[in-house]
């Protein structure tokens, strides 16, 4: 389906939803995190003909807040990785607090310039709650990035606009502290956006934790050791049935449930309640008890300082091979992903929010290899299980080797194999 005939089919369902809100919407055309945003949107009152964000904040009072806002100290780092070419790729950056106000807005000045007309601009509030479906005020809700493609929106004005962002925590608390989004055309939303802007927010946290430990200056009076926060962990996830932990010098082999819940909490620095990880390990739900049980086996395994209750949080930043994929793709570096990339994390799960977690990653490695048009990524791809029967990589791939080489006719023929 051509873009524009996906938003006016994208139109037409969401007409219908409004006027009958009960009515299922169909998954082929709205996504399951769009249908639920959708959802949120109504419930919350927001007017789906509302063109423009409202103005929370004035010019005196952005000035002051945003100059003694956490993320003010990061706005060199978030220029250099994403504002420089912003005119060249074609995109506006904007960098909210955790509410959803836009703090700074940057970028292509003729986008921008057309952005201001549906009030994207610095001040304004781009929550779900003020403006419905967006990336910023949607990755806030979620606590994870996403992307909205024109059309997906819930208010009229941002419909022919794209955008990705993902949400900044502070890396020792797990506090929302703000978002960073990309804005633009069509090409905006998409797995390579996504990934770099997901690699932005990273690279942010991680200078937020560089920017929290003591320094000692020359020459002056050595004060008394501060607490040092521990170092991070790192979760081994790619190809394994179960994963392990580096810590503090040690690796600890998990069971698959212990992976799980610490992929999962990883994933949430804010934290899970009991009855979250319950849904997220179990389609029916309703084992409380089995969660909790685990949970108390898991603290075991880590030490009795690494996992809070109420709700349950890993009290260190835990990194994985999954993240580390995720940043090579990013900045482009799609052998060395590939590389890495030894298969599906956990291929063996069948809890639910494992499930949607590595659904979205292989789909982001996947749009990643067919997009580069790369002999070598290619082949890797390929000879992986994940790809082996991807019939549209195999045509990728004949259409990158040079016409007669041998190469090209075992791809030829792997592909009438597959019925193509």
């Amino acid at each position: 389906m051509s873009s524009l005939k996906r938003i006016g089919a994208l139109a037409a369902v969401q007409e219908h939803f409004l006027a009958a809100p009960g009515t299922p919407l169909p998954d082929d055309i709205v996504r399951p995190v769009v249908a639920e945003s959708w959802k949120r949107s109504l419930a919350l009152g927001v007017d789906p003909q509302a063109e423009a964000a409202p103005l929370d904040m004035s010019e005196g009072q952005l000035a002051d807040y945003r100059a003694n806002h956490p993320l003010a100290a990061m706005m060199p780092l978030i220029r250099r990785l994403l504002t420089e070419d912003a005119d060249e790729a074609g995109h506006i950056v904007a960098v909210g607090d955790a509410l959803g106000r836009l703090l700074w807005v940057e970028g292509h000045h003729r986008l921008r310039s057309r952005a201001e007309q549906m009030q994207f601009v610095e001040g304004s509030l781009w929550s779900e709650r003020a403006t419905g479906t967006n990336a910023p005020g949607t990755a806030l809700a979620l606590g994870k990035a996403v992307q909205i493609s024109a059309g997906e929106h819930f208010g009229l004005g941002a419909r022919t606009w794209s955008c990705v962002a993902a949400p900044v925590h502070h890396p020792l608390t797990g506090d929302l502290l703000g978002v960073i989004d990309l804005t633009g055309g069509p090409d905006v939303a998409g797995p390579r956006t996504l990934a770099l802007v997901r690699a932005c927010a990273a690279a942010v946290e991680s200078g937020l934790q560089l920017q929290s430990w003591p320094s000692k200056q020359f020459g002056a009076p050595s004060p008394m050791p501060a607490p040092r926060t521990p170092p991070g962990a790192r979760l081994r996830l790619l190809g394994a049935e179960a994963g392990s932990l580096e810590l503090e010098g040690r690796t600890v082999s998990l069971s698959r449930r212990h992976t799980e819940l610490v992929w999962l909490l990883a994933s949430a620095p804010n934290g899970l309640s009991a009855q979250a990880l319950d849904v997220a390990l179990h389609d029916e739900g309703e084992h409380l008890i089995t969660v909790r049980a685990e949970i108390n086996r898991l603290r075991r395994v880590l030490g009795p300082t690494l996992l809070s209750s109420r709700p349950y949080r890993l009290n260190l930043p835990v990194r994985t091979d999954v993240s580390q994929v995720r940043r090579h793709l990013a900045e482009g570096r799609l052998l060395q992903a590939m590389d890495q990339f030894t298969g599906s994390p956990l291929p063996g799960s069948d809890a639910p929010g494992i499930r949607s977690l590595t659904d979205e990653f292989v789909c982001e490695v996947r749009e990643a290899v067919l997009g580069s048009g790369d002999v070598a990524v290619l082949e890797r791809w390929v000879g992986l299980a994940e790809g082996s029967e991807d019939a549209a990589a195999w045509q990728a791939l004949v259409e990158a080797l040079p016409d007669g080489s041998p190469r090209q006719a075992l791809a030829r023929a792997r592909l009438a194999r597959l019925g193509h």
